[in-house]
């Protein structure tokens, strides 16, 4: 009995060291990640005069993007503080002069790291799919009750295929408006006006109507200067698609989709791939008849075969990797990614361990530096890993997983000079 409540004692003391650091490392993370998206963010809301209590609900709708990548990291600084400080203070050595084994003092740091991975595949597969949906629909609303939420006052903004120069703007109207056209054709239509009120048409795909009083309408032609035309009326409408300028927070991007979703639209793009796989082998192997017929006549007709084969080896360099599906490559991605950024949580932990066994100075601040080089490495492979997803024909999965393995070889290797140095 009294075994078992020193280490329920151990276990508690060891537990709250870890969560008090975590927290600090947390918040460290949370100012990295978070404050200069927040502060975009707040600075574009305050400047439309949004109320204080919308301006807090978009910015918590906006950070469970960042908490995916702030768990693991926080816990990996968590680890490596508490287990630098123990060391440094000799605690570890004298509980192990007691008789506590080791594996005792780090059980309580793994059990809380894998309770971290599972928050953090929560927040990815959960948190995050949901917070976007919910960003959309107030972001939708504050675009349906203040439609000029979108255009930026006395500037330029781009619109789609149409450039408007305007200078004030209040909830619906806008003043002193010169629009253009952007598109390639030969027609280029400018039109000016000294106000212009704005409505939302469909909120679902952010298209609005700008209907403008008494606009001056010049069209010129870029082909024939003598067919320029100016006009006047006394209203006009046009059409504006603001689906481009929704900030990416509110996007479908794979990045905000669950798991299930996910995969739904993987099976979706393997299907797709498949098929446009068996074009290609088809095309290959249409371009190898050509050839081989090509050369028969080449060798009948007794003529130089050089040009042909040559020309042969370019047509089939052309044809040399099966086409890659970009989205299904993304998507794969984000699945795999979803997994590996939540064990990343078990994983950068089982790298801090060796702290533990090592004599160190200044605890804490050795513990976090140690923390913050292994988490640039793993920031950079896991970047790494990503930009190279479209290089491969082959499934991303363990490319994602890099990172993983090796956080996991280098936590192996310490374990390994740790064995042969206490032999």
């Amino acid at each position: 009995m009294k075994k078992r409540s020193s280490s329920y004692l151990l276990y508690g003391y060891i537990s709250r060291e870890f969560l008090s650091n975590f927290l600090v490392a947390f918040i460290f993370f949370f100012m990295i990640f978070f404050v200069n998206s927040i502060l975009l963010l707040v600075q574009r809301i305050l400047l439309r005069n949004i109320d204080f209590s919308t301006m807090l609900e978009m910015v918590m709708l906006s950070m469970p993007q960042f908490l995916i990548y702030t768990f693991p990291f926080a816990t990996l600084s968590g680890a490596a503080m508490v287990l630098g400080d123990l060391s440094s203070n000799n605690e570890l050595l004298a509980l192990k002069s007691s008789g506590v084994e080791e594996i005792r003092i780090f059980l309580p740091i793994i059990l809380l790291s894998l309770v971290l991975s599972i928050l953090t595949f929560f927040v990815s597969d959960y948190l995050l799919p949901w917070s976007n949906i919910i960003y959309r629909q107030r972001l939708t609303m504050l675009m349906r009750d203040m439609p000029t939420f979108e255009i930026e006052a006395n500037s330029t903004n781009t619109i789609g295929n149409i450039v408007i120069a305007n200078g004030n703007i209040d909830e619906r109207s806008i003043y002193d408006i010169v629009m253009a056209n952007t598109d390639r054709s030969s027609q280029n239509k400018t039109v000016t006006s000294k106000r212009g009120t704005v409505e939302m048409v469909d909120p679902s795909s952010f298209l609005y109507m700008l209907e403008l009083e008494s606009p001056d309408i010049l069209i010129t032609d870029s082909t024939d200067s003598s067919t320029n035309l100016t006009a006047r009326a006394e209203r006009a409408a046009f059409y504006l698609d603001f689906s481009s300028q929704v900030p990416s927070l509110t996007s479908t991007d794979p990045v905000n989709l669950s798991s299930r979703v996910l995969m739904e639209n993987i099976r979706e793009r393997e299907k797709r791939q498949e098929e446009d796989r068996a074009v290609f082998y088809e095309g290959r192997e249409g371009e190898k008849l050509i050839i081989a017929s090509a050369l028969k006549r080449c060798f009948r007709d007794g003529i130089d075969t050089s040009a042909t084969i040559a020309g042969a080896n370019e047509n089939l360099s052309r044809r040399s990797s099966a086409p890659i599906d970009f989205y299904g490559q993304y998507y794969k991605a984000e699945l795999a990614k979803k997994y590996s950024l939540s064990l990343a949580c078990f994983f950068l932990t089982l790298v801090a361990l060796p702290l533990g066994t090592v004599k160190v100075k200044y605890g804490k601040l050795t513990g976090f530096a140690v923390s913050l080089i292994i988490a640039v490495l793993y920031w950079y492979l896991m970047f790494f890993s990503q930009l190279e997803i479209f290089s491969i024909s082959s499934d991303p999965y363990l490319l994602i997983f890099l990172p993983d393995f090796a956080v996991a070889l280098l936590a192996l290797l310490f374990a390994l000079a740790k064995k042969r140095r206490e032999r």
